[in-house]
């Protein structure tokens, strides 16, 4: 089995690196203490919730000792790890990129704060919903790093709980600001950037 420390090293910097970026930006905004009892997330997307907790302790395993996760193991070359590494730097920029911009408008759960304003610049200009495209891009780097074909369900787990909780924000979203962010829709992505017609 290759040197594992420095993927080991690596993840623990990423994962704490994006817990540290998500825990300032809550406490920054006042949105640690909610809760998702006050959300208007739906029940399948709760349900999720312990499953997230089984792959992170999974990947805690791994973290700890990967031998223990040999039986998933993946035969990856280091450049593509080291790739995985550089794909969660780019991520955390998007992130603090992202709630840069939001500000005040950040919120964790599914909830319109008071005054709270639809933001179409920075990131928002082109992708509804670019925090979710940088947790994403961030889960997807963690079984580059870790080269293991379990860590791949962390990835999908988000893309699933994404495609769920989404029409439920943009329905919430249409709610609060009408045809103004029914207009915004019609010219930005929701995860990528639209193509452009012209």
């Amino acid at each position: 089995m290759p040197n594992e420390t420095p993927f080991q090293i690596a993840l623990a910097f990423s994962t704490a690196a994006f817990l540290a970026v998500r825990a300032y930006y809550r406490l920054k905004t006042g949105t640690l203490q909610e809760v998702l009892d006050s959300s208007k997330d739906s029940n399948m997307e709760r349900m999720l919730l312990p499953i997230l907790g089984v792959l992170v302790l999974g990947m805690l395993i791994w973290l700890i000792n990967p031998a223990r996760m040999r039986w998933s193991a993946l035969a990856l070359p280091g450049w593509a790890r080291w790739g995985g590494a550089g794909i969660v730097v780019v991520a955390l920029a998007l992130l603090i990129w992202v709630h840069q911009t939001l500000g005040g408008n950040f919120s964790s759960t599914l909830k319109i704060r008071e005054r709270h304003k639809l933001v179409t610049a920075g990131p928002y200009r082109w992708v509804r919903h670019p925090m979710y495209s940088g947790i994403f891009l961030w889960a997807a780097g963690v079984p580059l790093i870790t080269a293991n074909w379990f860590a791949i369900l962390v990835p999908a787990w988000f893309a699933l709980f994404f495609l769920l909780r989404v029409p439920d924000e943009e329905k919430m979203m249409i709610e609060a600001f009408g045809d103004k962010y029914r207009d915004y829709g019609k010219r930005t992505g929701r995860f990528w950037p639209r193509r452009s017609t012209q």
